[in-house]
């Protein structure tokens, strides 16, 4: 059952004044707004409104994730169009500081970042007089702000630490804070959240906000990017404890619309198809270009387009191809209909029927149960040895309905890791994982180079040279901006 509430009330929030509408991205307009607050319902309200606000990034967070990995690419090489450029930069990691999804991305996050202090004002949480419910909210937004925070730090470095009301002087002066205080701060956030949300469960009216699961999962992986293993294994054990170390919904049910909220779901960004303008817009962006309403109405924009080697990739007998990627689609009016070309592929997961452009149904998982099975077997293999993550590996290969992975196959630690490697990939395709595992590997820099000198012909049909990355180009520029704002405090990346 679709929560339609959430979502739907999320669209008023800037009306009530429940989060701030402007997008200006200089520090002075992160300041919180002043309390609005008188009882549990309209805080009840503005919690609502943080989950409505993680819309807006995720819906250009492809550009600045899978796009840079090695599992899609643009479309075509030729267009003068500048919205293609600003993304086929991302792509060919030649993005600079001026570059309007990366600002765009970081407006939308912050200006929720501001909603989510809004409601952990101490003046804002003491209008719940209900200790259990005023943890709860407390909870889910620290979950929602460490979660963007989570990807503000592993995609610029050091982030603008803003968790309370500043003074317009204070925030003038607020420069970066190091990749070790956004750090400290996601992880505290996240143990709180793990702490308010023990024994609370919601009935199906409210699903879709965060749970214990959730936030454990959550900081699981912030140990593990960090190399805590230890830390991560005691977490992501209680998961399985409660969730089970079976997967019980099919590949394809997972991103099912009638299925939406599964049991393989701990947490997604939700969307709601109807023309209430908190559609999905990824079927119509990612479906192929001059596909007409063979794929879904109002044509596709052949964004995000699947590399091939990831075409190529998947063993024979993988069920999560066929719900994952393809590089056709019908043309029920051609004599041959099926239509392979240059252009025709696109991915699956998040095309579904719609009747208004950018309006689809499809919600957007964040963390899933064989996410979970998979950072499990990672984590043992590196604290306990292959043997003990290797049931968990295999339980992800069971749904997909490849065969077991014997235990002389991966007799040590690196054999482990490359076979989990893969899986992931495999397993988490096209939903904003790949780049975010190659960094945390180490590897991002390798793969990318390889996709564009051997895996990829397409690189050399610019009418340019194409360059291997470098390490600085890993991360991201600060918008222009935010330095043009206050550059004698505001430091921007190396060599942007």
């Amino acid at each position: 059952m679709k929560l339609k509430h959430i979502f739907t009330a999320s669209l008023s929030a800037c009306v009530l004044g429940l989060s701030s509408c402007d997008l200006n991205i200089t520090p002075d307009s992160y300041i919180p707004d002043g309390s609005f607050y008188k009882n549990e319902a309209e805080m009840n309200t503005a919690v609502i409104g943080c989950y409505g606000g993680m819309q807006a990034p995720l819906n250009i967070e492809w550009t600045l994730t899978e796009l840079r990995a090695d599992n899609t690419r643009m479309n075509s090489n030729s267009s003068t169009n500048d919205a293609f450029l600003q993304q086929q930069a991302l792509d060919l990691g030649t993005m600079d500081a001026s570059n309007a999804n990366i600002r765009t991305y970081w407006e939308a996050t912050y200006s929720n970042i501001n909603s989510c202090n809004n409601v952990l004002a101490p003046e804002n949480l003491a209008v719940v007089t209900n200790e259990k419910k005023r943890a709860q909210f407390e909870g889910e937004v620290r979950f929602i702000r460490a979660y963007h925070y989570f990807n503000l730090v592993r995609l610029f470095g050091p982030t603008f630490i803003v968790t309370e009301e500043l003074s317009v002087a204070e925030a003038m002066k607020k420069d970066r804070s190091s990749v070790e205080a956004t750090y400290k701060q996601i992880i505290d956030d996240l143990q709180r959240s793990v702490d308010n949300l023990e024994g609370i469960t919601y009935n199906i009216a409210d699903l879709g906000r965060v749970t214990q699961a959730a936030a454990q999962s959550l900081l699981a992986k912030v140990y593990l990017t960090l190399g805590k293993y230890t830390e991560a294994k005691s977490l992501l054990k209680a998961v399985v404890d409660v969730k089970g170390d079976q997967l019980t919904v099919s590949y394809s049910d997972v991103f099912d619309i009638s299925k939406e909220m599964n049991d393989e779901i701990i947490f997604a960004i939700r969307y709601k198809s109807g023309s209430l303008g908190i559609g999905s817009p990824f079927a119509n962006t990612f479906a192929p270009t001059k596909s007409g309403a063979n794929v879904v109405t109002g044509d596709g924009d052949g964004r995000n387009y699947p590399t091939t080697e990831v075409l190529g990739i998947y063993p024979e007998g993988d069920l999560r191809k066929e719900a994952s990627v393809t590089d056709h689609y019908i043309d029920p009016s051609k004599k041959d209909p099926v239509v392979i070309s240059d252009q025709s592929a696109y991915i699956k997961k998040f095309v579904s029927p719609v009747s208004v452009r950018y309006d689809g149904e499809n919600d957007w998982p964040v963390i899933r149960h064989a996410d979970v099975l998979l950072m499990y077997a990672e984590v043992l293999n590196e604290t306990d040895g292959p043997a003990t993550g290797l049931p968990y590996l295999n339980e992800v290969r069971r749904r997909a309905g490849l065969a077991a992975i014997a235990a002389s196959e991966v007799p040590v630690r690196y054999a482990f890791r490359e076979k989990l490697e893969k899986e992931r990939r495999l397993e988490l395709a096209f939903e904003n994982q790949r780049w975010f595992d190659l960094l945390r590997w180490g590897k991002a820099v390798e793969v990318v180079n390889k996709q564009i000198t051997e895996t990829e012909g397409f690189y050399d049909k610019y009418a340019f040279t194409v360059n291997k990355i470098a390490d600085w180009q890993l991360l991201l520029p600060i918008p222009q901006s935010v330095i043009d704002n206050n550059p004698s405090v505001v430091t921007q990346n190396p060599n942007y």
